[in-house]
This record gives C-alpha cells, sequence and structure tokens, in this order.
C-alpha cells in the first residue's frame, strides 16, 4: 500500500502490485515534487503509471484532468480499482499501452497537456526513447507546459543530453531518485 501525501485525499492509501519491475516513487519523493510543482486546474499525464500514484497525487491536489498510461494490464485494472475505490468520478482517464504508441494515439485524439510526469524503469535504455517519442511528437505538451522525468542518479546526465525540445530548468535528488524538471519552448 501507498499512501497520498497531499490534498483531497491525503493519509488515504492505494493498492500496490506485486510486479517486481515496478519500482515506486519514496513517499518523501513525491511529497517533494508536489510542493513544488503546481498541478491545480492542470492537466497531467503520468506515463509508466504503475499503480497510478503519481495520477492520484495530482489528482488529490487538484488536477482538472489526468491521463494514467501503462503497458501493463494489470496495473492498468490496479489503477482503475485504486481510483473506483477513492472516488470514481474522477476525471482520470488509464491508457493500458506502451508509451511508443500511446502518446501519438493521444495527439490523434487532440490531446494536449500542461505536465508529463515519466517515471520510466531505472538503467533499463528507456530515457533515450522517452525523448526521441516527445521530441518527435511536440502537440503532447502545451506551450510553457512541463516534464518531469524521474531517474537513477546514473541517468540524470543522459536526460540533460538527449531533449531538443525542452529547457532543463532544475535537477532535484530526493530519497534516491531524480527528478528532472524541464519546459517546453
Amino acid at each position: 500500500m501507498l499512501t497520498i501525501t497531499g490534498g483531497k485525499w491525503t493519509r488515504r492509501s492505494i493498492k500496490t502490485t506485486a510486479r517486481r519491475k515496478t519500482r515506486y516513487t519514496p513517499q518523501s519523493a513525491r511529497k517533494a515534487l508536489f510542493d513544488i510543482v503546481d498541478v491545480a486546474s492542470k492537466s497531467f499525464i503520468d506515463l509508466f503509471a504503475g499503480s497510478g500514484i503519481m495520477s492520484f497525487e495530482a489528482m488529490s491536489r487538484g488536477a482538472a484532468e489526468v491521463i494514467s498510461v501503462d503497458v501493463s494490464k494489470k496495473a492498468c485494472n490496479l489503477i482503475l480499482d485504486n481510483r473506483n475505490e477513492l472516488d470514481s468520478s474522477m476525471n482520470l482517464r488509464i491508457v493500458c499501452a506502451d508509451f511508443r504508441r500511446a502518446i501519438p494515439s493521444l495527439i490523434r485524439q487532440g490531446v494536449g497537456v500542461d505536465t508529463v510526469f515519466a517515471d520510466p524503469p531505472f538503467d533499463e535504455e528507456y530515457i533515450e526513447p522517452l525523448f526521441t517519442v516527445l521530441n518527435q511528437n511536440p502537440e503532447l505538451i502545451n506551450h510553457w507546459g512541463q516534464l518531469i522525468v524521474e531517474t537513477s542518479e546514473r541517468e540524470k546526465k543522459t536526460v540533460k543530453e538527449l531533449s531538443s525540445l525542452f529547457q532543463l530548468v532544475d535537477q532535484r535528488e530526493y530519497a534516491g531518485v531524480v527528478f528532472s524538471i524541464m519546459v517546453r519552448q
């Protein structure tokens, strides 16, 4: 179980998956990130969503719309279960697809968001394909929208090198994870 750290559902728990590949953002890191990133009344996409904890953190803090994307059907079903436990009427959409297919599909549907949060599996060569897809599909993030990528310490340099569409404005480390916060130019 994970606990939501702020907003409407503070201290409410959500279920997690037993998948070994799923790594959860530490509670202190989630709280610190949402203390500096304002999502109130904004649209938010959670790539590599897992249990959906970052989606629920955003919704709890007043995000207008959230889209959770994960390739695993188990993860997607878990996000749906967690949504139904918290509030089945929340504006949370679940996309069960690989991010390389989900992003172009969302753009074809006219989706453009204010914040994209991506938390790919650490040290498994996802950073380069992620930036390739994002750089090829700039419409996903509104002008001056934010991209936040959670990585290991080892991968933070790679994030700086790969983005042609985004300007790195901050990198912060909390509880062993690095958040690279970028703005679409």
